[in-house]
């Protein structure tokens, strides 16, 4: 999400394979809606995905609205998906972004996962990455989840953080003893936990911010 419509407009088309190379604004909004029309006539959907969407200044999203002019009410030429944190719907919520808003046709807030859903999130990600369920003990998922509270960035920071730890000390599996290993280990710098302290398996650990 780089700043200014014309640097995005470029990336937009170098992420759909087009030239960009020396064109102007117009120039490359003329390409994209012609690109856009040929898919479409050839029966294939175009969707545009912008992650880490919260740091698109207003101005670009007003241009992004104006790309999606291409549009109708019949045919439906582009998709948008934006995803990004909370600051993104506080974006979209300003009265300047009304309009914006209004084109929104679905939105959804990816709550924290239980503790349930944290250790079947955990499973799943090792299944499709190839690796064994199990590598990560119940109780190391227990830990992970009051570590994490539940948000899906910080389980993924922290189980990879785990799984470099077990993988120098030449661990088959991540217990708890690992991510005591790593909170204390990472205590004096920025951590990704939030909070000053906690106590796993009866032992305090301080962590800073």
């Amino acid at each position: 999400t780089p700043r200014g419509f014309g640097n995005l407009l470029r990336w937009i088309l170098y992420a759909f394979d087009l030239d960009y190379q020396g064109k102007e604004t117009v120039e490359l909004h003329g390409a994209f809606t012609e690109f856009l029309i040929a898919q479409y006539a050839a029966g294939r959907r175009c969707v545009l995905i912008i992650d880490e969407a919260q740091n698109l200044e207003p101005e670009t999203l007003e241009e992004l609205r104006m790309l999606s002019n291409v549009n109708t009410s019949k045919d439906l030429l582009l998709q948008v998906v934006l995803v990004g944190q909370p600051e993104l719907a506080e974006t979209l919520n300003r009265p300047d972004m009304r309009q914006f808003a209004q084109r929104v046709a679905i939105s959804y807030h990816l709550k924290a996962l239980t503790l349930h859903e944290t250790h079947a999130y955990i499973r799943h990600r090792l299944t499709v990455a190839g690796g064994e369920a199990n590598i990560f003990t119940e109780a190391a998922c227990d830990a992970l989840y009051f570590l994490s509270k539940g948000i899906p960035r910080l389980i993924n920071g922290l189980c990879d953080i785990a799984l470099v730890y077990g993988f120098g000390e030449d661990l088959r599996q991540i217990d708890v003893d690992t991510f005591i290993a790593v909170i204390e280990d990472r205590r004096d710098r920025k951590s990704a936990v939030e909070g000053k302290g906690v106590e796993l398996c009866g032992r305090r650990i301080t962590t800073q911010q």
